[in-house]
């Protein structure tokens, strides 16, 4: 079990740094290009799109080895990422709590059926695929305008509204040596990490609520 988790850890180690040095040039090219939209809630969707394209663009010229961009940008907006054994899809949210449903689209669904670390059957865990299919639930902070990633990794499909099925969901720290320095704890709904806030106390951040679509 643990070591499941810290194969995931160590593979996202390469990650911290870019995606969110990325992520913050995005959101502030946007708000220089399209001034006029800034804290429009009536364009919000538009913010979360401009920003992806954004970032996009930018990934395409940084080296970020082993990982490197994946799927079709043209359809909708995707933002894959993946390094030939993880796989990891940028879904946008407003709130800290939110994590996308699903939906009906069978691709997408199939994508959140990762086998459950916790209690798949110790032989599949020894020999079977790691079949790591990750999410990144991206917003930017209304207050710091600092980029969030929720990392999380789907064990089912559930429906909008409905509690979100995952079995590792934690705050992807700003570097590498941060996430190599979190502590796993085990939890009834899968593994969490503890994250020192500002003042030194346990604790994930702080819901703020999103700006950027």
């Amino acid at each position: 079990m643990i070591n499941d988790v810290e194969r995931i850890r160590t593979a996202l180690l390469p990650l911290c740094e870019p995606i969110h040095d990325v992520f913050t040039w995005a959101d502030q090219k946007r708000r220089k290009q399209l001034p006029e939209l800034d804290g429009q809630a009536l364009y919000r969707w538009h913010a979360t799109h401009t920003i992806r394209a954004f970032a996009h663009l930018r990934l395409r010229g940084l080296d970020v080895s082993p990982w490197r961009l994946a799927g079709r940008h043209a359809r909708n907006g995707e933002l894959w990422l993946t390094d030939g054994d993880y796989r990891v899809r940028l879904l946008h949210a407003v709130k800290d709590a939110d994590v996308p449903a699903p939906g009906s689209n069978a691709e997408r669904q199939a994508y959140y059926r990762n086998k459950p670390l916790f209690r798949v059957e110790l032989q599949r865990r020894l020999f079977g695929p790691h079949d790591d299919r990750l999410l990144f639930v991206w917003r930017i902070d209304p207050k710091s305008s600092v980029p969030i990633f929720r990392v999380v990794r789907p064990i089912g499909n559930w429906k909008w509204g409905d509690h979100a099925l995952t079995d590792i969901d934690f705050i992807l720290p700003e570097s590498a040596e941060d996430l190599a320095a979190l502590e796993f704890e085990p939890s009834d709904e899968g593994m969490e990490l503890d994250i020192p806030g500002e003042d030194g106390q346990e604790g994930g951040t702080e819901n703020a609520g999103g700006s950027a679509g």
